[in-house]
């Protein structure tokens, strides 16, 4: 038995010297054990110049099946071997084949191959069922070839919910670049123009939020990296699959029309952009205004304190999703600073109110003053739309509009009246921990003495 090495040897002699008829006929007596033994790349460069001899194609006539079956790569030979027509349309005819038969794991990949093929668009609208139904994710494949065709276009609107169900068959699973692919060739289409006003608001969003790219720093940067620089590099590195995520929940939303209109109203005309984001949450810009999208907490309403940067829009849907709109505000400003952090914590905690994710990554200073709609500082039901507690001890009716320069709270997941017993532990700067340390330190302390 040869070895890997002489197999190899001889397919590049072979190849070299398939311009020889006396070579062409060996080729083509071992072509099906050459398909299968040998080096793939080096076999595909020797089928692609087999092929273009009369006598190979006719060789390839009666044996593309096995070759296409026993190759680890079948796909990649489908652009070699639909060079001659009879066999193109010997392929093209054969879905079921070509399906069944060869390492082909996802049709979708099938279908991506074949698009590239004269006639190979017919194919997959004729098949469409069939690539659809063994497709993964990646159904974007076989849907947009199929609208090149008038029967595919029918195939595609009438199996759009199913094609939809393929990109999103859970949250985790999500793929929503792909089904923005498909949006997008359904634009100027009549017959999928209720489909495209539907999806295409989200597929343009989609679009205008660039995640940063992520990246892995040295070992020296990271051994001189700050908690704020961590975070960023955190939220940096999982900003793409946070993305994806979000608009993947919105696909499975009920609310989605409502948040849509939010969205519409927020950017005024303005396109959105990245922020930040967060391991349940993605933040985006557009204008003054900035939108946290994110999973529910298990506590959604919390304790109203003039501190707390009252958003414009705050509501938590059947979606288990909160969606949230603020001003905009300078998280880098100098005024952060340990002290200040500190200082507000103390009122908080002066006031009843439990912040578990103390953090200057948490807090802004105003840019302009945070001054609302009439009906928000009016006492009324609107103003539980926000989710603040109906509770004496935080009264919402004594709203003090915050002004430029402030420094607030920006991130309301984590604030608890102080005996709430759904309160979680978050993280908290080295300033508050420190603080709180001391202070059970001192009450230790005091426990002893009293108890001598």
């Amino acid at each position: 038995m040869k070895s890997e090495i002489e197999i190899s040897n001889m397919i590049r002699k072979m190849t070299g010297m398939i311009d020889r008829e006396e070579v062409r006929k060996e080729v083509g007596n071992e072509l099906a054990g050459l398909s299968l033994i040998a080096n793939q790349n080096e076999f595909k460069e020797l089928l692609s110049r087999f092929i273009k001899f009369p006598d190979g194609a006719q060789v390839l006539k009666d044996k593309w099946r096995i070759v296409y079956n026993n190759s680890r790569i079948p796909l990649e030979l489908i652009g070699i071997l639909t060079q001659d027509v009879d066999i193109r349309k010997d392929m093209l005819s054969d879905m079921n084949y070509l399906i069944n038969y060869g390492e082909v794991d996802n049709t979708g990949d099938l279908a991506q191959e074949l698009s590239k093929v004269e006639g190979g668009s017919e194919a997959i609208a004729n098949n469409f069922e069939k690539l659809l139904n063994l497709c993964d994710t990646n159904a974007d494949c076989i849907a947009i070839p199929a609208l090149q065709t008038e029967i595919g276009r029918k195939k595609v609107k009438y199996y759009f919910g199913y094609v939809k169900d393929k990109f999103f068959p859970n949250v985790r699973d999500s793929n929503f670049a792909g089904f923005s692919r498909v949006i997008r060739a359904l634009k100027g289409l009549e017959e999928f123009k209720d489909i495209y006003e539907d999806y295409g608001f989200w597929v343009d969003l989609y679009d205008q939020i660039e995640t940063p790219e992520p990246r892995t720093p040295s070992l020296s940067e990271m051994k001189n990296m700050g908690k704020q620089e961590a975070g960023k590099l955190f939220g940096d590195a999982i900003a793409s699959d946070m993305k994806n995520q979000e608009f993947a929940i919105m696909m499975y939303s009920k609310d989605r029309e409502e948040k849509k209109l939010v969205l519409q109203k927020v950017a005024n005309g303005n396109k959105y952009k990245y922020r930040s984001c967060g391991t349940q949450s993605l933040v985006i810009q557009a204008g003054s205004q900035v939108v946290k999208l994110g999973a529910k907490k298990r506590k959604f309403d919390i304790p109203y304190h003039p501190l707390i940067m009252m958003p414009y829009f705050r509501k938590k849907y059947s979606d288990d999703s909160v969606l949230e709109v603020f001003n905009f505000g300078n998280v880098k400003s100098a005024k952060i600073t340990d002290e200040k952090l500190l200082e507000i914590y103390k009122e908080f905690e002066k006031d009843g109110i439990k912040w578990a994710d103390a953090r200057k990554d948490n807090v802004l200073e105003l840019l302009e003053d945070n001054v609302l709609p009439d009906y928000i500082r009016k006492e009324s039901e609107d103003f539980n739309l926000f989710g603040f507690l109906k509770d004496s001890r935080f009264p919402t009716n004594e709203h003090k509009v915050l002004k430029k320069g402030d420094i607030v709270i920006c991130d309301l997941d984590m604030l608890y009246a102080k005996d709430d017993p759904d309160y979680e532990d978050g993280l908290l700067d080295d300033v508050i921990r420190e603080y709180l340390e001391r202070k059970n330190y001192e009450k230790d302390l005091e426990d002893d003495d009293f108890s001598h």
